[in-house]
């Protein structure tokens, strides 16, 4: 005979095998419903962006492979950095990575919205104090008496010595330049796309804050040949990020253009090119499309970044990324709720972070029309933030994934907008300053530009009418009403600022 403690556990066996039972039940047709909806709905949506002539496939952004004695990123000072031990991102030798690492780490920094912005030259002397180690004190007088004419000139002078250091490493750069490709060896096949490094941008980006400050000092000095040497070198070196599909790197090569065109602006500044340099600088300028590597550069992201992390995520084994993408940590309870998430969740998943491209971003921009939308920005950005407003709802509608890997990309449009609206006005600033050098006056009105100093004057991409301009004795201001779409004048926003104020370029009337 049973006893009434047996009788009871027998009772909850028989309830917990029955809870058991419905929990499967309700699951597994669940899972199958899910899994069913999920790859349709996400293989539905994928044909259409295929049909439209979208490439969602990450190797169709990857620049080909090129011979090595072709590639200016084997260079013997560049090549370690990249010099891989098979099938990992471990590099050989690490002592070459260190020495590349230290090039020019304690130089203080280049501006990441240039001074002639607002008008400002850069000052050498300053720069010394920030810059010079404990036994130069024979910068202190220099930096005491930094407003002379001598005295800027003598802290020029000052600045290429201290910069000498770097020459060798310049020069060896320089001659490598001469190589008809660049294509650093990037790690693009690793299974997270998010592990992937990228050490040679913050070397890039101190290689031409070095050049940067030696064509100022070289101007300064009165070498404007040299200097318009070391502005074309800090061209290629942006070239050299041109096609790698990742859009931090876009983003260095922005920082490094706006180093190059504080040079070219104090050299008109001061009246020091030449007709021909002008010439040369405006065809090099006319070479920039930002909207357009800002399309694709999106679609890159799109392809290799998301959709290729997402297919890591997906993988049952890959799910501890994902914690570490949240907040590093999880409960053992999140972890097993996870793990009953079924395949179809991750497809919507990766559907909606896929519409949030066509949703948000590309309608903000026409690259091929050369326009940027403001104010669809603004609002699209409004809808995906008002769709995010609780963690119950992200996770309802599928936005997790959106959530965590979209947000970083709102403001990016803003810097290559600007960033192409800044070498339009400096090509138009090449054609006024021939214009002056030719009539020795600078003109009352755009018009007279075309078609004798530019085949054909740009326009503000943000409202697709003329850019502003006005003379002011035989200087003049140039400016965008840019990000918030109202005319202040010619008077830029506060710094680095985007969204505020006109943007700028000023050229000082002579004294």
């Amino acid at each position: 005979m049973n006893s009434p403690t047996q009788s009871s556990g027998a009772k909850w066996t028989k309830k917990l095998l029955f809870i058991i039972g419905s929990l499967i039940t309700l699951v597994v047709p669940f899972h199958v419903e899910e899994n069913w909806r999920g790859e349709r709905d996400w293989s539905n949506y994928k044909r259409a962006l295929l049909a439209k002539g979208e490439k969602l496939d990450w190797a169709s952004y990857i620049p080909p492979r090129v011979p090595d004695d072709q590639n200016f990123a084997m260079t013997p000072f560049l090549a370690p950095l990249f010099d891989f031990e098979p099938g990992t991102q471990k590099q050989r030798d690490t002592n070459a990575v260190k020495r590349i690492q230290n090039f020019a780490a304690s130089l203080p920094s280049g501006p990441r919205r240039g001074a002639w912005v607002i008008g400002k030259r850069t000052d050498l002397a300053q720069w010394l104090a920030a810059s010079q180690k404990p036994a130069d004190a024979s910068t202190k007088p220099v930096v005491d008496q930094a407003n002379s004419q001598a005295n800027h000139s003598k802290a020029a002078a000052t600045v290429l010595k201290r910069l000498s250091e770097y020459n060798p490493v310049l020069d060896e750069l320089r001659a490598m330049s001469r190589r008809p490709h660049c294509r650093f060896n990037i790690s693009y096949d690793t299974e997270n796309p998010v592990l992937i490094m990228l050490p040679h941008l913050s070397i890039l980006q101190r290689v031409c804050n070095v050049l940067y400050l030696r064509a100022l000092a070289k101007l300064a000095s009165g070498q404007t040949d040299a200097a318009f040497d070391d502005v074309n070198f800090m061209f290629h070196l942006g070239d050299s990020l041109k096609d790698e599909p990742v859009l931090v790197s876009h983003l260095v090569r922005i920082n490094n253009l706006n180093m190059a065109m504080q040079v070219i602006w104090e050299g008109m500044a001061d009246r020091r090119w030449s007709d021909s340099q002008l010439q040369a600088l405006q065809k090099r300028l006319q070479g920039f499309d930002f909207l357009a590597d800002y399309k694709r550069t999106l679609q890159a992201e799109r392809a290799g970044i998301g959709n290729g992390t997402i297919e890591y995520l997906i993988k049952a084994s890959n799910q501890d990324a994902l914690f570490a993408m949240v907040d590093g940590q999880a409960s053992l309870l999140g972890r097993v709720v996870l793990g009953l998430f079924p395949r179809g969740w991750w497809r919507m998943e990766q559907l909606n972070y896929n519409r949030v491209f066509d949703d948000l971003f590309f309608p903000t921009f026409d690259a091929a029309a050369k326009r940027v939308y403001p104010k669809v920005m603004v609002k699209n950005t409004e809808a995906f933030d008002n769709s995010m407003e609780s963690p119950f709802q992200i996770f309802c509608q599928h936005r997790v994934l959106a959530r965590l890997l979209c947000p970083a990309l709102n403001a990016c449009l803003l810097k290559f907008s600007n960033a192409q609206t800044m070498v339009d006005e400096a090509m138009i600033a090449c054609a006024l300053e021939r214009c002056r050098l030719a009539d020795r006056k600078s003109p009352d009105s755009l018009d007279v530009l075309a078609p004798r100093f530019i085949a054909k004057l740009p326009h503000d991409i943000i409202t697709g009418e003329p850019l502003k301009y006005r003379r002011a004795g035989d200087g003049y201001v140039l400016y965008s009403i840019g990000w918030n779409e109202k005319d202040d004048g010619g008077v830029p926003g506060p710094k680095d600022d985007l969204r505020q104020g006109d943007w700028v370029w000023q050229c000082p009337a002579t004294k």
